[in-house]
């Protein structure tokens, strides 16, 4: 998966949309799924968890929505270098009492996945040349 996406510069976005699907697909089992997508809202909805830190300065690409699992999903980008990018969000997932459950990291890509009491977070920071792409994945745990 990281080798087919590593050198695409459309990488974050194929992977949101994958995850996207993936929690649709999910979804599609049961008749009240809801999902709303925002794309160049430039904000955060209103209904992102206010735990979670988010990255300034940063664009807010596209958020999303999604009632199975209470899913929330935030896209940012940010021309600020990635090992301060990941570094903000070890110090704010830790400041906010999220405990971090695994670290991956290559040269231009950094997985991050916690979790805090029935709630997980998976943040993806992709190295994209001139800007950092940050894609936030929040849900339930299952």
């Amino acid at each position: 998966m990281y080798s087919l996406t590593a050198n695409s510069p459309r990488r974050p976005l194929n992977t949101l949309l994958a995850i996207s699907l993936m929690f649709a697909g999910a979804a599609c089992s049961r008749s009240h799924t809801v999902s709303t997508v925002n794309f160049n809202q430039n904000k955060v909805p209103d209904d992102y968890p206010k735990d979670v830190p988010i990255y300034s300065p940063a664009k807010v690409v596209m958020s999303q929505s999604i009632s199975e699992k209470n899913a929330r999903t935030l896209m940012l980008e940010s021309t600020d270098a990635a090992d301060k990018v990941v570094d903000f969000y070890k110090k704010g997932l830790d400041g906010n009492g999220w405990k971090t459950e695994s670290t991956m990291t290559t040269a231009q890509l950094t997985i991050l996945t916690a979790t805090k009491d029935r709630k997980q977070v998976l943040l993806q920071i992709s190295d994209n040349g001139a800007k950092r792409s940050v894609m936030q994945v929040v849900s339930d745990k299952r």
